[in-house]
């Protein structure tokens, strides 16, 4: 099973290591740090559910099982939140995301399960801007219904 950002509902960047979300649609917008920045990183790619498993499982020194559940967890809860959504067919080349050290023996962090953070302390503002009024190319391309200089 593989899944896809949102868009153009959602935007999410990467920044130091920490993947900020917004939801366009809610005004909400989300922090995930560590491993669940490599997720959604990942996810955004085009990865398989079971090749982001591994990756973490190769990556973090911890059960195979939490691994599992906790991505499918994070999985669970990024659906909910209308954050991603599953990908229809195979129309994309799957992904597979990078071993750790490139072969799988460098360094394993200890896997710390990820949060994600959800702030609704914008909401008001996030859904005034006009950046959420585009069409499926994302921003600044407007939806026709949405503009306002008559063109």
């Amino acid at each position: 099973m593989r899944y896809r950002i949102n868009t153009p509902q959602v935007i999410t960047e990467t920044i130091d290591g920490e993947a900020i979300m917004i939801n366009l649609g809610t005004g909400n917008y989300y922090s995930l740090a560590g491993s669940g920045a490599e997720v959604c990183g990942w996810l955004e790619q085009g990865a398989e559910v079971d090749a982001v498993v591994e990756a973490l499982a190769q990556g973090y020194d911890g059960p195979n099982e939490l691994i599992a559940d906790t991505v499918q967890d994070l999985i669970r809860e990024l659906e909910r939140e209308e954050l991603i959504v599953p990908i229809e067919g195979d129309s994309l080349a799957a992904f597979q995301p990078p071993t750790q050290g490139g072969d799988g023996n460098g360094p394993r962090r200890p896997f710390e399960r990820p949060r994600l953070e959800k702030y609704t302390d914008m909401q008001d503002l996030v859904l005034l801007d006009p950046v959420h009024e585009v069409d499926e190319r994302g921003w600044p391309h407007v939806q026709p219904a949405a503009r306002t200089d008559g063109a």
